[in-house]
């Protein structure tokens, strides 16, 4: 097993005063590692998918350590939507150019509400992706146990 090193940094100087910061994470446990870049069409696909076993292309639950999405396009955003089919729960998120996305597990709750302020937290079961206008370039690394 190893321990993934990660490091979050921004800087601004804003009227002559440094306001940024750094923050770093070292995340143990980690024995598997998947970096990729994939084609995002302007039609929602699946790009990540999580079950109760390891399986062609599907994470098992529990083991997600670290998730990076970088949308690489310098034009287009990209969408995602993280689902939880057995609840029906889903969320969406907006990457815009040059943004990145991170989760440090596969676990989520959604309130279409917005009323509940307790909510029970369940397994991520996809991660759907899909481009504004024009097909984008996605970068993801993954890290799991």
């Amino acid at each position: 097993m190893a321990t993934l090193k990660v490091t979050i940094k921004e800087e601004l100087i804003l009227n002559g005063k440094d306001m940024g910061n750094e923050n770093f994470l070292s995340i143990s446990g980690v024995n598997s590692a998947e970096h990729r870049i994939i084609d995002v069409e302007a039609t929602e696909q699946s790009i990540l998918l999580f079950g109760s076993a390891v399986a062609a292309g599907t994470y098992a639950d529990s083991t997600l350590k670290h998730l990076r999405l970088t949308n690489l396009d310098d034009t287009n955003f990209i969408q995602i939507r993280v689902v939880n089919s057995a609840d029906g729960q889903q969320y969406y998120a907006k990457i815009e150019p040059g943004e990145t996305f991170i989760l440090g597990n596969s676990q989520m709750y959604a309130d279409a509400t917005g009323t509940s302020s307790t909510g029970t937290i369940a397994n991520i079961d996809a991660i759907h992706a899909k481009a504004d206008t024009a097909a984008c370039e996605l970068e993801i690394f993954i890290a799991t146990t």
